[in-house]
């Protein structure tokens, strides 16, 4: 073990934990707003728009993450590119961050497997709230907002720490398509003298403690809101 080599990769593989946490971060908060449209077009059943999120779901659960990144990163461009061309428009997808299309497939992923998160929360939810907002002159909307949602928050709270958790470790998957984060950096710090095994160790530190932090963060958040639902229930 090249206990010199990982002190001196080691401040250069933490300057790439922001852009991991950058993609962690925007993937989740897109993908989940999504996940939240998709599971409420299929719990109040919106004709046409219910069949397409199920096909969406099921597709995207079915695609193996890296697979899905291939596809955003080298068919997505040659789509726009060819869209462009048809109504007189050259767009330089070439310039393009490759982050943008890690991006977008780990938006896609999120939105899906969130998608049925929230939608298991939602149909968690007592249909006797939403009646009883009814019945003090709230709309579905506001009932939705300051009842249903926040429930259904508290619900799918531990679910979605699992899947965020998930996220920043499936992050790793963009050295693929060129995007220099964590595992890609300590690749390329490993290549000259064929470091692998300190940079894998490394790493795995990294994920550990980055993991740790944000259980952390969930396991408070789910206490808080297990207060909520108590007083709510009351």
């Amino acid at each position: 073990m090249d206990f010199k080599f990982m002190m001196d990769s080691l401040p250069k593989i933490i300057l790439a934990v922001p852009i991991t946490l950058f993609m962690a971060f925007v993937s989740a908060g897109v993908g989940w707003f999504l996940g939240i449209f998709i599971a409420l077009v299929r719990k109040y059943h919106i004709p046409v728009l219910t069949q397409i999120c199920g096909v969406f779901v099921s597709f995207m659960r079915g695609v193996p993450m890296v697979i899905l990144l291939y596809i955003s990163y080298y068919a997505l461009p040659i789509i726009l590119y060819d869209y462009g061309q048809s109504i007189g428009i050259t767009l330089d997808v070439n310039a393009v961050p490759p982050v943008v299309y890690a991006i977008i497939a780990l938006v896609l992923d999120q939105a899906a497997y969130s998608s049925e998160i929230f939608r298991s929360a939602l149909m968690a939810v007592d249909e006797g709230q939403m009646e009883g907002a009814y019945s003090v002159g709230m709309t579905r909307t506001q009932a939705l907002v300051r009842i249903i949602f926040p429930q259904a928050l508290a619900i799918a709270l531990p679910n979605l720490g699992g899947i965020f958790i998930g996220l920043i470790k499936g992050t790793s998957l963009a050295y693929y398509v060129g995007v220099y984060e964590i595992t890609a950096t300590a690749n390329l710090l490993a290549m000259p003298a064929l470091n692998f095994i300190e940079a894998y160790v490394m790493t795995t530190i990294l994920y550990e403690g980055i993991s740790f932090i944000f259980n952390k963060i969930f396991r408070n958040f789910e206490n808080r809101f297990k207060k909520f639902r108590a007083g709510a229930a009351v």
